[in-house]
């Protein structure tokens, strides 16, 4: 049996194969190099925050980044369905923020 293919066709395929090769092997190659910061875990009722700046290194070069509590990514809070807790929260930005 005989497949008529034309020239654009085949390159496209071509194309798209090698494409998908070579994302294949960033997204290995990027996932085995960058290693994101884990989020620290709060429990309990009351939680303070504290909303400011923090110089963080997550490409390779410095920068500064808006933080809660100096990490990246902010804190998770948990608590249980029915609990009344208290947010306590600091904003050291030079600019109006919310959580």
């Amino acid at each position: 049996m005989l497949l008529k293919t034309s020239r654009r066709t085949f390159l496209k395929g071509l194309t798209l194969s090698g494409v998908a090769g070579s994302l294949g092997v960033w997204s290995f190659n990027a996932r085995s190099s960058l290693s994101l910061p884990v989020a620290a875990s709060l429990q309990g009722t009351q939680f303070d925050l504290t909303i400011g700046e923090t110089a963080v290194n997550i490409t390779g070069s410095e920068r500064q980044a808006k933080t809660i509590n100096g990490g990246l990514p902010g804190p998770v809070l948990r608590w249980k369905e029915g609990d009344t807790i208290t947010l306590k929260v600091k904003n050291r930005l030079n600019e109006q923020t919310s959580i």
